[in-house]
């Protein structure tokens, strides 16, 4: 018989004894009802209180009452809860080789990690932690469970371990956005969990419950373990695990328990504590009691030795454990780890509990963050007369002045710097032109100087050639000068033949 309890809501109704003849039946009890102005539930007077204007008057409680049926409520609530099943998100995260995968089948008795999906220190990835998810759907007792896997394969198995807490961090937070923003959205679809269900929320994926597992070999908690537990405890239930405690002697398992509370506790980082109270929601027809609550418990952080073998022991009975040479050692038994108690809190007694706590802390914690940093973002105006129409519209005009006199303040300084830049820029281009002007005109003037040298070069030569040949010049100028005398001589000649 699965029973839920919602934390949320009590249901509380009086009755006392009827002052007239009861008839045979189930009779012995009905429900007293009164009615005020303040909604109270009670025995009141037939009075009317005329300065208050108020009126309060008990109902007749002289007539003979069956059953009403709203004692029903309760199993109308659970009907429900059982019909759509319940949602569960688990992330398991720790260095590799501490039973991880062995612990969560031995939890849910079942083959959740198995040939075809191994656990995540046998898968292969790509260096760095990665987060991933599978979801699987369990029943018991006609109780659908729909339960999500988160593992981290390749935590902490890096040389530079100190960014490794952050795809967890990251995945947690995504999942808050995605429910916040689904949340926001017009339209939404019908989906929920148990007793948390309400309509048009959407599926959640919220990590619920982070079990952190802890080596045992060493003096405590390692600065990977401190690192990642104060990211975590602050966004996620978590609890911590101590892997194969076969591995200590029972001395040296309290004293490591102990080491790790007092870390724990210098850190300032405050883990699920699986509070008593939502065992006492329950009632005295639970099948446990509130001191097993209480020794379970007292057994924190749990220490842990899980197996998929069967043994058999020596009196014939088949139980999970290891078995050594010196003897087995039973993973149900309390007498050799706290598999058992921790089993019992967290499957039978607060599962529920850390779904509400999720929603009612992580994810309202989260959701203040967001509105305070959508505020951050947006510079909203927190004054005191802020309230006040007129003097918001006031502040908003002066804000609005200066918003325009910095733009414009802004904008004279970027203009000055511009026009600063631009004037020498001007400046260093003169400079350049006349630099090249004056290297160009000296390189004309020494053009010009060897022309002129070459010029004057040439006119000696000229003038040298020809006082050397000019007796041959002249000889040469009477020849050409007789020659055009002939032919001149000829053609008039030719003329006066016709």
């Amino acid at each position: 018989m699965v029973t839920v309890v919602s934390r949320n809501v009590m249901i509380k109704m009086e009755v006392q004894d009827s002052s007239t003849q009861k008839p045979n039946g189930d009779l012995n009890h009905r429900p007293v009802m009164a009615c005020n102005d303040t909604n109270r539930f009670g025995p009141q007077n037939n009075t009317y209180n005329n300065s208050s204007g108020s009126m309060s008057k008990a109902l007749p409680t002289n007539r003979l009452v069956t059953k009403v049926g709203f004692a029903n409520l309760p199993n109308q609530i659970h009907r429900k809860a059982v019909r759509r099943g319940f949602v569960f998100n688990l992330m398991i995260t720790g260095s590799s080789g501490l039973g991880k995968s062995t612990f969560i089948n031995s939890l849910f008795c079942a083959d959740i990690y198995n040939t075809d999906y191994p656990g995540p220190s046998r898968r292969s990835y790509s260096s760095g932690t990665c987060v991933d998810s599978r979801t699987f759907a369990l029943n018991e007792a006609n109780v659908s469970l729909i339960l999500t896997i988160i593992d981290t394969p390749g935590f902490g198995s890096e040389l530079d371990n100190s960014s490794s807490w952050k795809p967890l961090v990251k995945y947690i937070d995504s999942r808050f956005e995605s429910y916040l923003r689904a949340e926001l959205n017009v339209s939404r679809v019908t989906v929920g969990s148990g007793a948390t269900y309400q309509p048009g929320l959407p599926n959640d994926q919220r990590v619920h419950l982070c079990l952190y597992f802890i080596s045992p070999n060493g003096h405590g908690l390692h600065q990977l373990d401190i690192e990642t537990l104060k990211q975590l405890h602050n966004r996620v239930n978590v609890v911590i695990i101590i892997g194969k405690a076969d591995s200590l002697t029972p001395d040296e398992c309290s004293q490591f328990k102990q080491t790790i509370l007092q870390e724990l506790h210098n850190h300032n980082i405050k883990l699920y504590d699986f509070p008593e109270s939502v065992a006492k929601l329950g009632g005295a027809e639970e099948s446990y009691s509130i001191n097993e609550i209480r020794q379970a418990r007292g057994r924190q952080p749990f220490a842990v030795a899980t197996s998929n073998n069967l043994v058999t022991l020596p009196d014939g009975r088949k139980v999970y454990g290891r078995s050594y040479p010196w003897g087995v050692v039973e993973c149900d038994n309390l007498a050799h780890n706290d598999f058992k108690a921790l089993k019992h809190l967290l499957m039978s007694v607060h599962l529920q509990d850390l779904i509400d706590v999720t929603h009612h802390v992580h994810y309202t914690n989260y959701f203040s963050s967001r509105l305070t940093s959508i505020a951050e973002a947006s510079k909203f105006l927190a004054t005191e007369d802020s309230r006040e129409p007129l003097s918001q519209l006031e502040t908003e005009r002066l804000a609005h002045q200066r918003k325009l006199a910095k733009l414009e303040s802004e904008m004279e300084n970027v203009f000055e710097q511009k026009v600063h830049e631009r004037t020498n820029k001007l400046i260093e281009t003169e400079r350049d032109l006349v630099e090249r002007a004056e290297q160009s005109e000296k390189h004309i003037l020494i053009q010009l100087t060897e022309f002129e040298k070459r010029r004057q070069e040439f006119e000696d030569e000229r003038a040298i050639w020809e006082a050397e040949n000019r007796e041959s010049l002249e000889a040469l100028q009477i020849t050409t000068d007789r020659g055009d005398f002939i032919k001149d001589k000829f053609r008039i000649k030719r003329k006066g033949l016709f």
